[in-house]
């Protein structure tokens, strides 16, 4: 807890230089007043992609974290993203930290987001603390790298392709129970079929601790091997997520996964 802003972060950016991307002077300053109140050690300032980009081919080894707007025109937030995934800044490893910033939570951007392995997405209007939140949660976050290919073959305006649908929690799969009380052959006995992530609505990345009981994993969820542990479309339901955060360590409040609510209109 920072004593003269009330700015709070269990994750240390002490050690971390960021870049804020935006074409808004307000955005940015807001930003910068924000990770700097945190102990952000260093902030540098983006007023388009192009600008962005410059800066990245120069700084690149240098930034931590990219903190930017996905609809700045002509060239989003989603293309620099893209760019910094399939490895086309050679100065900026592509594992480097990406969270974007939106006024509007779009559900097409926000999957396109999830295909190229955003690390959080953040929904103004936001507080300081809930903003250093998204973003320290960003930069904790484990996920598989991609080969570069399938980065850049990510649809610019349709989903991406879909996970395999196989559920499982560690070693042990997990199957579908029958309603209590129903023959098994009976018509409301019958399980829907799981949801791929276009068919979810209400998409967004949060901690462990905080998924509801029967929400719906929106992404596939691996350790920090990226051996799978649960894939998309399964419901979470209170013993898996229980399972979960027995996997978690104690650390739910940093674990991060992406969920979602059926879309029945579309099932």
């Amino acid at each position: 807890m920072n004593s003269s802003t009330g700015v709070h972060t269990d994750f240390n950016l002490s050690k971390t230089t960021f870049l804020v991307a935006d074409p808004k002077t307000h955005f940015r300053d807001m930003v910068q007043s924000a990770l700097m109140s945190a102990g952000a050690k260093s902030v540098k300032h983006a007023t388009s992609v192009e600008k962005a980009v410059e800066t990245l081919n120069r700084y690149g080894q240098e930034i931590n974290c990219v903190i930017c707007d996905w609809d700045m025109g002509p060239v989003g937030g989603l293309d620099l993203l893209r760019m910094i995934r399939s490895r086309a800044l050679p100065k900026t490893a592509p594992r480097t930290a990406v969270v974007i910033f939106t006024a509007r939570a779009d559900s097409a951007a926000v999957k396109i987001a999830m295909a190229l392995d955003v690390n959080g997405i953040a929904v103004a209007p936001l507080s300081f603390e809930k903003l250093v939140k998204t973003i320290s949660s960003a930069l904790t976050r484990t996920w598989l790298l991609q080969q570069p290919a399938q980065y850049a073959a990510v649809p610019a305006l349709t989903q991406a392709p879909q996970p395999e649908p196989r559920v499982h929690v560690g070693k042990e799969p997990i199957r579908a129970q029958p309603m209590a009380g129903r023959p098994s052959g009976a018509p409301d006995s019958v399980p829907k079929p799981r949801p791929a992530a276009n068919e979810l609505k209400n998409v967004h990345m949060c901690c462990l601790s905080d998924v509801k009981a029967g929400e719906i994993l929106a992404r596939d969820l691996r350790d920090k091997e990226g051996h799978l542990l649960l894939s998309t479309g399964a419901v979470l339901k209170p013993t898996i997520l229980e399972r979960l955060k027995g996997v978690a360590g104690g650390h739910a409040d940093s674990y991060h996964v992406w969920v979602g609510e059926r879309d029945d209109a579309r099932i």
